[in-house]
């Protein structure tokens, strides 16, 4: 009989009850009056200790709990498939539909629709004699999948005595009953449960002899998992990469927002702004511009995250930036030894390290933008003639001078004093008859105010309306109903008179305020159209800001904006031109303006005044060819132009590229004589601790080309719009924050800050569940952070099934956990997924169950080990932390299962370990290597160098080689024996680069030379993979046979043609190489026919080598 106690204490996700001493470890029960989920996970004499998979928020002493009698369980049948689950098996679609996007404590929703039915054709005979596990029928679960519905394993063997006829069933109807030996009648469903902490029995355990195919190269050739088998890929948490509400965001259209702004505008006063909890919100149709390893692009953000932070760090650069992120944002860094730009987090930043920050932004949907139409509100348009050519287009159009007045929105006689040219339409009406006309206006326009100067303007934004617009942020004010612009230079007030002329078609007056010359216009409705346009009415020294629709304009526009503020606030002198202002906002969006530009500068704030300085003869230049040439006489013009044609061109300091001395004489000593004529020392870089500034760094890559390791090439190219900005200052702020994120797929960052930077988020790869060949995948989410997990609910209904081409979901299931919910629930998911997972292993289907990340579950035992106050183990985790990972990986395995007919189904696992700081000794990652046989160690420096899949071949292993050996050799019968050639020239690779680091590249003979040049073609032609390359993306067992093949054959013959006395350069210059190194993109999986005419290739071009003749 179920107990019922009742709680004492309340500690976190734990409860302790009294009166519970009927109860069983691990029993199910309901906590507290709203009945939350709990598991029995401690019983001493009555009392029972709980952990509770629900918010124990409110929870008291004094309520009641009452037990089930029964294990956690999962309920188990069709309908499983294409759900989305949380820890504890509630579907989070039908709870979202029955209380909103929110999961409330103690809702209760079934697992699978109990009133769908299901269409049952049944398999086995009336009479026939069954046992656990004998299929009685299928179900057509999906167009994937179909389920068969067997004899559950706690059912004793028996006659089957009825069986129902083909038609269509609810999950709980009976469709069979077995008569035990005993004389019992068992009923069976087409579902049942099962306890989610016991493994389903099987019939006998067979060995991992058949691969699991990933279609990547890589895994499947070097580190193979085989089905039934366990992995782990290791990697740094992915969580809390946010930033602080103030951060700005560069959005597509060059504007900046806030993100605290952003995700009130996207979110909606209707939510929960004013919430401590974590809030996640999918956003459509947002575009930022992000960093994708070369260049910067538009990409398309898919939700918007706000939560709490406790801490941040402050990062401080040399140019000025100062970023306020999480600790465990992460920031890209340049490793100096690698010359590749890697993921670092906040908190592992150092003073002295360099940061890839924005150079130059492209700004794509950047476009002349119109005058604000409620800008010229009062103005009328002083033009009948035009006016009546519209209206005659419109006329044709709708017939009857009576139909467009309805159709514009006012009155006949109104129209009628348009048509007859006595009235003058408002500007407002007259762009909105041009808009039906189907027309833009072409031409400049007068439109004149009720009272007041008639205006002749240009309806949009261009370059010289840019330019006055910068004069008058500059040194320009609105006084009352006029305009003026203070300076004493008269070129300078004649220049404003000019463009005023332009823009306005009018002039202002000349004259003396107080001790300031200046020009004054008198002009209500140049006021309104500032005002609109955000100039500021009043303290605008303080407050001022470049205005969206400079923001949003071409570059040539940003320009002419430039060239009028510089000219009236910019000051030059000793080679530095500086800019002061009393407004951040204002210097922030001309640091925003220079870097679409391409031109670098420094910020630094002094108590209220900020201060924007440009240094430095190339960044000059560049100012003065892209924003000055255009005024050559204006004073600040002659004095830029003066000193960058008399000084020589120099470095700036801050525009270098920080490799290693060890890395540059590596790569560089074997051409260190023809650089040196170039003007490259690399004496200098050695031992005088100089480093390469960015023009030296380009000349050396334009000198040498493709000789140099492509990771250069790639750095080179990235140069054009990043450079490395030096960490001057790190340091930690307590305290509790709101932190806001952008989840934006594919790059994972967004520019933004209050001076361009780059920003960073995360998501979990899901290559290896989209193609590996198991016919159904679990992914569980265990503690993942909200908004990662997200994009994963995302990304997994809109994939691909690539072997048939139907939704991915049709043979997925997903369960998420994040890390907001109660730690205790990540236990459960854990063992709900595999309870599944193994549910459809007895099928005979092969099942990958992939978890990310068992360090969250291995945190949550520790915490509630904790609370429980057990003896800690090593780094607090509890003593048995080893006995749950082993329990959870011997789970896995290929099976052949119980019942008739006879099958064989598999249940492969791959976890994923978060070790805090990449930190592969700490314990959940040691004990993990210990239970699994394979290791895909992932490379950040393979990542960011655009090597895909950036699984490290120097770290990584699998001991299923030897098991999965004879399954290849049907495959290609000596695929044991290239696979070990090819390993080992990359192994020797890395031995040979060792005595190249010590002792330079003259120390090897010509035929580890060879094997230097092997393994980079094995590298870039057989082990780098496209995921976007519709014929890379997926590589079958028989072309990555040939493949291996191929680039093995090449490296013996040219050994041999080596060991002949052909020279290395011979060799390098054989044509067909590239055609080797495009194989994988030339030749499709269906026409390996191909590869032989290419071997034959390489073996007439080897062959036909000969040595010199000696002289």
């Amino acid at each position: 009989m179920p107990v019922k106690g009742t709680i004492t204490w309340v500690s976190g996700p734990t409860v302790k009850a009294e009166g519970m001493s009927g109860a069983r470890m691990y029993e199910m029960v309901y906590v507290g009056e709203e009945r939350l989920i709990g598991e029995v996970i401690r019983l001493e004499g009555d009392n029972a200790y709980v952990q509770v998979y629900e918010n124990t928020s409110g929870l008291s002493p004094g309520e009641p709990v009452y037990g089930t009698g029964s294990p956690l369980s999962v309920l188990l049948g069709p309908g499983l498939l294409g759900s989305i689950y949380d820890g504890v098996q509630r579907p989070l679609r039908a709870i979202a539909e029955r209380v909103g996007p929110f999961v409330k404590r103690g809702v209760s929703v079934p697992p699978l629709d109990l009133e769908r039915k299901w269409h049952f054709v049944p398999t086995a005979k009336q009479g026939q004699e069954l046992e656990a596990g004998s299929v009685l029928g299928e179900v057509q679960e999906t167009p994937l999948i179909k389920s068969s519905i067997m004899v559950p394993p706690t059912v004793r063997p028996g006659r089957l005595k009825y069986i129902a006829p083909e038609g269509e069933y609810t999950v709980q109807e009976a469709i069979a009953e077995i008569e035990t030996k005993g004389g019992a009648l068992e009923e069976i469903a087409l579902s049942h449960r099962w306890p989610v902490r016991s493994p389903r029995p099987f019939s006998k355990r067979l060995d991992p002899v058949v691969p699991l195919i990933t279609g990547q190269r890589v895994l499947d050739t070097l580190f193979c998992m085989a089905k039934g088998g366990t992995g782990c890929i290791p990697g740094a948490f992915g969580t809390g990469k946010c930033v602080t509400p103030e951060t700005p965001v560069l959005l597509a259209d060059g504007t900046l927002e806030t993100i605290g702004s952003l995700f009130e505008r996207l979110v909606g006063p209707s939510d929960a702004l004013d919430s401590d909890a974590e809030l996640l919100v999918k956003v459509e149709g947002l575009t930022v511009i992000g960093f994708d390893g070369v260049s910067f692009r538009e990409f398309e953000a898919s939700h918007i995250y706000r939560g709490k932070s406790r801490g941040l760090v402050e990062v401080r650069t040399s140019s000025g930036r100062s970023i306020r992120v999480t600790p465990s944002h992460k920031l890209l860094r340049l490793n100096p030894n690698t010359c590749a730009i890697e993921e670092v987090p906040a908190c592992m930043l150092a003073q002295g390290d360099y940061l890839a920050m924005p150079r130059r932004l492209n700004i794509v949907a950047a476009d002349y933008q119109e005058i604000p139409r409620e800008a010229l509100e009062g103005l009328r348009v002083d033009d009948p003639a035009a006016v009546k050519d519209l209206l005659r287009i419109l006329l044709n159009k709708y017939g009857t001078l009576k139909a467009l007045s309805s159709v514009l929105g006012i009155s006949y006689d109104s129209l009628m004093g348009y048509w007859l040219g006595k009235n003058r339409p408002t500007y407002r009406l007259y762009m909105k008859i041009h808009e039906l006309a189907g027309l833009t206006p072409t031409h400049r326009l007068r439109v004149c105010p009720t009272r007041g100067k008639t205006l002749t303007i240009n309806p949009i934004i261009d370059e010289k309306f840019a330019e006055l617009l910068g004069l008058l942020f500059s040194d320009g004010m609105i006084a009352g109903r006029s305009v003026r612009f203070f300076n004493n230079d008269p070129y300078l007030l004649e220049r404003f008179q000019h463009l005023l002329s332009d823009v306005f078609g009018i002039r202002g007056v000349v004259k003396t305020f107080k001790t300031v010359r200046g020009v004054e216009v008198g002009s209500k409705a140049v006021v309104s159209l500032l005002k609109h346009l955000g100039f500021p009415a009043s303290k605008k020294s303080r407050t001022a800001e470049v205005p969206r629709v400079i923001l949003r304009s071409p570059d040539s526009v940003v320009a002419s904006f430039l060239r009028g503020y510089l000219a009236g606030d910019g000051s030059f002198s000793k080679g530095i031109l500086e800019i002061v202002s009393a407004s951040p906002r204002l210097i922030n969006g001309i640091g925003y303006l220079l870097t679409r530009l391409g031109i670098l500068y420094t910020v630094s704030q002094k108590g209220r005044y900020s201060r924007l300085i440009i240094s430095g003869v190339r960044e000059l230049r560049t100012l003065f060819e892209l924003i000055l040439s255009e005024v050559p006489h204006l004073p600040l013009s002659k004095s830029v132009w003066s000193y960058v044609s008399s000084v020589g061109e120099n470095r700036m300091t801050r525009d270098v590229v920080p490799l290693s001395p060890n890395f540059l004489i590596e790569a560089l000593s074997a051409f260190s004589g023809r650089l040196k004529k170039t003007g490259f020392e690399l004496y200098n870089y050695n031992k005088l601790g100089e480093r390469p500034g960015t023009q030296m760094f380009l000349m050396t890559i334009n000198t040498l080309g493709e000789e140099l390791p492509s990771r250069m090439l790639i750095m080179a190219e990235a140069l054009k719009n990043v450079f490395f900005d030096e960490v001057v200052d790190v340091k930690f702020i307590d305290g509790e924050f709101t932190v806001y994120d952008l989840t934006v797929p594919f790059v994972h960052n967004f520019v933004g800050g209050h001076i361009p930077s780059i920003l960073h988020n995360t998501v979990t790869l899901h290559q290896l569940s989209k193609w590996s060949d198991a016919q159904v995948i679990l992914h569980i989410g265990c503690g993942e952070r909200g908004n990662e997990e997200a994009e994963v609910l995302k990304e997994f209904p809109e994939l691909t099934d690539p072997y048939s081409g139907r939704p991915l979901m049709e043979r997925t299931i997903l369960i998420a956990n994040t890390s907001n919910m109660p730690v205790s629930a990540r236990e459960a998911s854990i063992y709900t997924g595999t309870a599944i997972a193994e549910y459809y292993r007895d099928m005979g289907y092969d099942v990958l169950l992939v978890a990310d990340s068992t360090s969250r579950w291995a945190e949550a035992l520790r915490e509630i080990s904790g609370r429980l106050e057990e003896m800690p183990a090593e780094e607090g985790y509890p003593s048995y932390l080893a006995s749950r990972l082993a329990e959870f990986y011997e789970r896995a395995g290929r099976v052949e299962v119980l019942g008739k007919p006879q099958r064989v189904g598999s249940l492969t696992i791959v976890g994923a370990v978060s070790p805090p700081g990449g930190d592969f000794t700490e314990p959940v990652t040691t004990h993990t290597l210990r239970f699994v046989r394979v290791f895909w160690a992932l490379d950040p420096t393979l990542a960011y160098t655009r090597h895909y899949p950036a699984v490290n071949w120097i770290m990584s292993y699998s001991a299923y080689v030897d098991t999965v050996a004879e399954w290849w050799r049907r495959v290609g019968p000596d695929w044991y024996e290239l696979r070990s050639k090819l390993y080992s020239i990359l192994r020797r690779e890395e031995e040979l680069l060792e005595i190249v680091r010590l002792l330079g590249p003259e120390a090897l003979a010509p035929e580890e030379n060879l094997v230097l040049d092997a393994a980079r073609m094995i590298r870039e032609g057989f082990l780098q993979q496209s995921a976007y390359d519709p014929v890379d993306s997926f590589c079958s067992p028989q072309k990555q046979f040939r493949m291996l093949r191929l680039f093995v054959m090449f490296y013996e013959l040219a050994l041999e043609a080596i060991n002949r006395g052909v020279s290395l350069a011979d060799v390098r210059s054989l044509p067909v190489i590239s055609e080797l190194l495009r194989a994988k993109y030339t030749i499709p999986n269906d026409k390996l026919e191909e590869f032989d005419k290419l071997e034959q290739r390489v073996k007439s071009e080897l062959e036909g080598l000969r040595a010199p003749i000696p002289t």
